[in-house]
């Protein structure tokens, strides 16, 4: 742990060697970065904050488990800075944390929350998972209502994926678990919506809820195509142009490090890879795209063509068109996949445009 910790504080100082900032978001994350000591928590924001400017305002998230937030821990990572946590509390079901092989129980979801928020915390996001085999419609409407009810200010709803190399994905395909009819994960994407509506939330992205106006500062970086940085093992950064990732594998990464060698490989996005990320990022969100902004960036072809390939969308209702904006309706955002790839370029193999 001592040397992991002591290559990302010598990955952030060669970062900081490209004079960026001030930065308006700090995410730890990507795992469960509340596993470590305070100690190593300490030294890793500090190496942050010597080697990069912040804005006032910036937005600190700690991603973490209801089971690793006791309450001393929490008032540590107040003082310390962290001014927003993102819990995995997955579900307020006892059996879907047991199938979701989640190590916190029911009662540990719910409380952890309420602890945060008696720590000082006004800003606390939470991840639920629908879809859930074996998830009924009044399992997920119990646990939306729970969501609600607790001093929450943002919310993040995905459906179970089964991804190839996961413990679902091999118990499917043994017959052990079947995926949720497509009629109930329709059913409940609507609950999702309509109790989030009413208990004041912004449905703002595909899968992202706010109440008064907590936005994630991070993700919506990510969403509006601005370039961020990433360090530790795996972490993707964007500039622009440019996409990079380091190393995944742990030890490789603290080896190449010391060695001095690189540590990460990158390559240059063509003109229809940015046009496509940008259709990506923009249009997983309420606001969507503005086609000017899209002329400006790559001219007045992608623009023609943009207005080409969504004016069917458009017209159907699948997409809307307003203030000079055009967005995927909310209704239609489960299908949000099938409608990217209709708005992609067929470039024939060719991606050097």
């Amino acid at each position: 742990m001592d040397e992991w910790v002591e290559s990302i504080v010598q990955e952030l100082k060669l970062r900081s060697e490209s004079g960026i900032g001030p930065l308006g978001s700090l995410y730890l994350g990507g795992g469960t970065p509340s596993l470590i000591t305070p100690e190593h928590l300490d030294r890793i924001l500090n190496a942050v904050h010597q080697y990069f400017t912040f804005r006032e305002d910036a937005e600190i998230t700690l991603e973490c488990n209801p089971d690793d937030l006791n309450r001393d821990t929490l008032h540590f990572l107040y003082r310390n800075g962290i001014n927003r946590l993102s819990i995995g509390l997955q579900s307020f079901q006892q059996r879907d944390l047991t199938l979701m092989r989640r190590s916190h129980s029911a009662e540990q979801a719910g409380q952890s929350v309420l602890d945060a928020a008696e720590a000082g915390f006004d800003n606390i996001t939470i991840d639920l998972i629908y879809g859930v085999p074996g998830q009924t419609i009044e399992e997920w409407e119990l646990n939306l209502k729970k969501a609600i009810s607790l001093p929450v200010t943002h919310l993040s709803a995905y459906h179970l994926t089964f991804e190839p190399g996961t413990v679902f994905y091999h118990w499917r395909k043994k017959g052990k678990l079947k995926e949720a009819p497509e009629a109930l994960s329709i059913a409940q994407y609507r609950l999702l919506r309509q109790l989030t509506g009413e208990g004041g939330f912004d449905h703002y992205e595909i899968s992202n809820f706010a109440r008064n106006g907590k936005y994630s500062t991070h993700n919506l970086l990510y969403w509006s195509g601005e370039s961020y940085l990433g360090v530790g093992p795996s972490a993707h950064s964007f500039h622009g142009t440019t996409r990079s990732w380091n190393v995944a594998s742990l030890k490789k990464y603290m080896e190449l490090l010391q060695q001095g060698e690189p540590f990460s490989e990158f390559e240059t996005l063509t003109t229809v890879e940015q046009y496509h990320d940008a259709l990506i990022t923009t249009l997983r969100t309420r606001w969507g795209i503005d086609p000017v902004s899209l002329e400006k960036r790559f001219g007045a072809k992608y623009r023609q063509i943009f207005n080409q390939e969504t004016a069917l969308f458009i017209e159907q209702g699948i997409m809307i068109q307003s203030r000079n904006k055009v967005a995927i309706h909310p209704d239609h955002w489960l299908i949000a996949d099938h409608i990217f790839r209709d708005l992609f370029m067929d470039t024939g193999g060719d991606n050097t445009q």
